[in-house]
């Protein structure tokens, strides 16, 4: 009897031993595969955060880019504006014009330069007139086998040494191709991608990848209305210092970013911004176009290891190493206090809690990072691609309902000297003014979005009637002119000209953003303060 309970005993502390070791193996297995599968978690949040990150740079330096590259149309439009109110322009008048121009505020700019056409007959007569009106030495040489020529008449150097005028520009065969676009159009143009006349007499390894920006300067018009060309404004700008110098206060060396000219199906290399290391990670890599001045670029950005803070690249390797401990400690609890099986289980219960709450919070800040790249970081306005979501959604919801809807688009008059004169600093102060005063004068139900730069974007839904549209139009206006104040005595003023359009059947978003685009375009160059409806002569000016 002794013998059968002593066995019986035997037996049921092997069950137990044996129970106890499964118990722990099961947790360790349990254990190493949630540490896993938090593991792979976290990779796949980090992969998003990426492609959010990436798809924002993609927006913003292709946005950068081309704001960058209008501000150098905006300074040679007012030039050669100028000179068109002069009948003939002199030296002295031509320096006065460009003197507030320099590389600080111009990157990569070499020079700008006023440039005449003339045929061989006409070489000796305008080499007289320029050189009466301050062009002393001026020596018109022509180059090549073309009759007609683009002579250099003035020209003031931004950096580098100053060039003698008389150089033929038609040798360049970029440069005559956008010197004759500009010429048949009447508007700024940009070159294709070239080494500049100045640097081909440099080494090799020195010269920059270039383009030139070119503005007409146009005659009076004739009986017809129709407008003669006098000349041209040019600026030759190098491609690496432009764009280096341009997204140095973006990149932060979070991506790679490299600008082509894909001039005729073969990528010409302008510039490229290759700090750090790149992230070796697949459908991280974003491209986009730009057009500009009758061309198109296409900005490549490329991730790198920066792209990620350093605690987010150690997360994985926490997160596995916590996962371990957490499994390790659990397997000794149940190992020890595998009679306390209640104890124990609650000691699961609360790491199992711990974890739970970890898990939370991570989604939490994923959560906070979705909203973030959803939104403007200056103004807390949403942002282009969420603007963009929610026109695709009031097209889908006012078709069923045959509701009205109206996009306006808003662009500042006037921002250009507020960062000029007061900076950037003040400019900032202004967009998160207007922010607020849209936000202000608009109902809650409304999405007013900033588009980059000084440029917003409002929709509003369910509307009664057009004149609903053009009341609103007048309250953003009126909010917007009320001077701001950006310093203890210091206002700024600026104005905003509103283009509108609204839904009809067959619309797509990229429909009714072009027609908002356009008006806002004509209410800018019609007088500026004032909102134009899309497909209406009708302009409300405040």
């Amino acid at each position: 009897m002794g013998i059968g309970v002593e066995s019986t005993t035997a037996r049921t502390r092997r069950r137990r031993r044996w129970a106890s070791v499964v118990a722990v193996l099961s947790v360790l297995i349990a254990g190493g595969a949630a540490a896993a599968c938090a593991e792979l978690a976290v990779q796949r949040s980090q992969h998003r955060l990426a492609v959010q990150s990436m798809d924002t740079y993609r927006d913003r330096f292709g946005d950068t880019v081309q704001d960058e590259v209008g501000h150098y149309a905006d300074a040679l439009a007012d030039i050669a504006a100028a000179i068109d109110t002069q009948s003939a322009p002199t030296a002295a008048a031509f320096r006065g014009l460009t003197g507030h121009l320099d590389d600080a505020r111009l990157p990569g700019a070499t020079g700008v330069a006023f440039v005449v056409p003339a045929s061989d007959a006409e070489i000796p007569a305008a080499q007289a007139l320029w050189r009466s009106r301050g062009s002393t030495g001026l020596s018109l040489y022509r180059t090549g086998t073309d009759a007609q020529h683009a002579f250099v008449i003035f020209n003031r150097a931004l950096k580098g040494t100053q060039q003698p005028p008389g150089r033929d520009l038609n040798q360049a065969g970029e440069i005559a191709e956008a010197l004759r676009i500009a010429r048949e159009t009447g508007t700024f143009t940009l070159s294709r991608a070239h080494i500049l006349l100045r640097d081909r007499a440099l080494p090799v390894a020195q010269q920059q990848m270039s383009f030139t920006l070119v503005a007409p300067v146009l005659a009076a018009p004739d009986r017809n209305g129709a407008r003669g060309l006098r000349g041209w404004v040019t600026m030759g700008v190098r491609g690496g210092d432009f764009l280096s110098r341009t997204l140095q206060s973006e990149a932060l060396g979070m991506v790679q970013v490299s600008l082509d000219d894909p001039y005729d199906g073969s990528p010409k290399p302008i510039a490229e911004v290759a700090h750090g290391k790149l992230l070796t990670a697949p459908g991280l890599e974003r491209s986009t176009t730009i057009d500009v001045g009758h061309h198109t670029w296409r900005l490549r950005l490329r991730p790198t290891t920066a792209l990620l803070s350093a605690s987010d690249r150690w997360a994985i390797q926490v997160t596995l190493l916590a996962g371990i401990a957490v499994t390790l400690l659990l397997g000794t609890l149940v190992g020890v206090l595998a009679g306390a099986r209640n104890k124990a289980l609650n000691r699961v219960d609360q790491a199992t809690a711990a974890l739970r709450k970890d898990i939370e919070r991570r989604e939490a800040v994923e959560a906070q990072l979705h909203v973030l790249a959803f939104s403007d970081q200056l103004t807390g306005l949403a942002n282009r691609g969420l603007f963009y979501d929610r026109v695709e959604h009031a097209l889908s919801t006012h078709v069923r309902a045959g509701g009205m809807f109206a996009v306006f688009f808003i662009d500042l008059d006037g921002f250009k000297q507020v960062n000029d004169k007061l900076g950037h600093s003040a400019g900032d102060v202004v967009l998160q003014e207007v922010a607020v005063r849209l936000r202000g004068c608009l109902r809650d139900s409304d999405t007013v979005a900033r588009f980059g730069g000084d440029e917003f974007a409002v929709i509003a839904e369910w509307l009664h009637s057009p004149g609903d549209v053009h009341r609103t139009a007048e309250r953003i206006v009126q909010a917007v002119r009320e001077p701001i104040e950006v310093g203890a005595v210091v206002r700024a003023a600026v104005t905003a000209s509103v283009g509108i359009a609204l839904n009809r059947p067959g619309d797509t978003a990229d429909d009714i953003l072009r027609e908002a685009d356009l008006a806002m375009y004509t209410a800018k160059t019609t007088g500026k303060c004032r909102h134009v409806l899309a497909g209406s002569r009708t302009q409300e000016q405040v």
